[in-house]
């Protein structure tokens, strides 16, 4: 890993051209590198007082079947709503509750393509309010959730049936279960954990990554993935040598790692060597986006990825590539989002401004004396996703004695903390003594990571 005084001497000539729009610093380092929706109750049915209770219909996808009406003609209640899936694709459509007294609206079903990822959870709340089983990708939750759908009224009428299609929502206990679930991956073994470069096709451009699995996987277990992004004039061979970010010997076989390679002049870099001159993420027309969203989609049909558990995390231009794939991918959002939490390093808007709209966990550290990318700029960051994640704002205490200070931000929604590390130090993933591998760090950020 390079010491900040060898990144500077490496690529003041490059950064002009590759960080504009940045702050007066500009990053011229050489550097290291659910089931468901919503679980909101539904409002209940009011019980009959005579009659032979109705039956539900079966959903057109077959779901949970019908359940028998007990007693009385069923009131009104409405089946709760499961949170906005994608349009049914050939995963199957969603089944429409049935009616018995009352009817029960279904929700709509989750995007269930063959190999595409599910949509938010599966149609129709039967009378478990359990959705159906995922096809494809797992589903992807638009909130803390529950199982399946929002339940039906529990009065006595025939309750909606769930949908088929639905995947797995986010949850914040339960894991998403992706494609690569209970399947052999194609990417054959001798391609991982070894430092071997894997081409992928993104935006037109071809692309590579490096790629780390447990050395116990088990197909049927579904894993957290670890997007590292290394920083400019680094590479993913740089990232792999580093242990990725130095987060794998912490990990107990818990997570996959996965390290983009970035590009230079629209031109992908060449991987080789422990970096690449000019090698970053400036994203031009999203392309580096498109990357995240293809190595991301091909790990989860080849592996058993918790689509609840993907993070992202990166020093520099690696952090600033974190911060907009969190703001343009985040769970639950548009575009099939799957970033739960990041990790950003001394980071800054470099690969597009971005504001988030939805809310993503947030760690950030940042040194005092940054000299490439300003102090202010980092606080401006936290700033940001603290407001999308619903925090009580305060500005981050800064270090003033001593080696590092960590503000906690208080009143974040459930599940969404915001931590912002201010270190007295300059531009460098490894705060404290600049010597990689030694830092507190990393500890940090795998203890925020791993909460979830």
């Amino acid at each position: 890993m390079l010491t900040p005084s060898i990144q500077r001497l490496a690529i003041w000539s490059t950064a002009a051209a590759l960080l504009s729009g940045c702050s007066s610093s500009t990053p011229t380092e050489g550097e290291q590198g659910g089931a468901g929706g919503s679980t909101q109750s539904g409002s209940g049915g009011k019980l009959g007082t005579g009659g032979a209770g109705g039956t539900s219909a079966a959903g057109p996808s077959g779901g949970t079947g019908a359940v028998i009406g007990s007693g009385g003609a069923g009131g009104s209640g409405a089946a709760g709503r499961v949170g906005s899936g994608g349009a049914p694709g050939s995963g199957g459509a969603m089944g429409s509750g049935g009616t018995s007294a009352g009817a029960t609206n279904a929700g709509s079903g989750g995007r269930a393509e063959s190999g595409g990822r599910t949509g938010f959870g599966g149609a129709g709340a039967g009378a478990s309010g359990t959705g159906g089983p995922g096809a494809g990708r797992g589903g992807r939750g638009g909130g803390m959730a529950g199982a399946g759908g929002n339940t039906a009224g529990s009065g006595a009428g025939g309750a909606g049936v769930a949908g088929a299609a639905g995947g797995a929502g986010m949850s914040s206990t339960g894991s998403g279960m992706s494609a690569g679930c209970g399947k052999a991956p194609t990417i054959a073994s001798s391609m991982y954990n070894n430092g071997q470069h894997i081409t992928i096709t993104a935006a037109s451009m071809q692309r590579g990554f490096i790629l780390n699995v447990p050395t116990n996987y088990d197909n049927t277990h579904p894993y957290k993935l670890v997007i590292a992004y290394h920083e400019l004039n680094g590479n993913d061979n740089e990232m792999y040598k580093n242990q990725y970010y130095h987060l794998l010997p912490l990990s107990n076989n818990s997570t996959i790692f996965v390290a983009p390679n970035g590009q230079n002049g629209g031109s992908p870099c060449s991987g080789t060597g422990t970096g690449d001159s000019g090698c970053g993420w400036p994203n031009s027309n999203n392309s580096d986006l498109a990357l995240a969203d293809a190595v991301v989609a091909e790990l989860e049909d080849n592996f058993c990825i918790d689509t609840n558990r993907i993070f992202a995390t990166g020093w520099s231009y690696g952090g600033s590539m974190s911060y907009k794939t969190a703001c343009e991918r985040p769970l639950g959002g548009a575009n099939n989002g799957f970033v739960r939490a990041i990790a950003v390093y001394s980071g800054a808007q470099l690969s597009g401004n971005c504001t988030p709209q939805k809310p993503v966990a947030y760690y950030a550290s940042h040194g005092t004396h940054d000299s490439v990318l300003n102090y202010d700029g980092g606080v401006t960051l936290a700033q940001n996703f603290s407001t999308a994640d619903g925090c009580t704002w305060m500005t981050p205490t800064k270090v003033t004695s001593g080696a590092h200070v960590c503000t906690n931000l208080m009143g974040c929604s459930t599940g969404y903390p915001v931590e912002f590390c201010s270190f007295n130090g300059d531009h460098t993933p490894d705060p404290d003594n600049g010597q990689s591998g030694n830092s507190w760090e990393y500890q940090n950020v795998w203890t925020f990571l791993n909460q979830f």
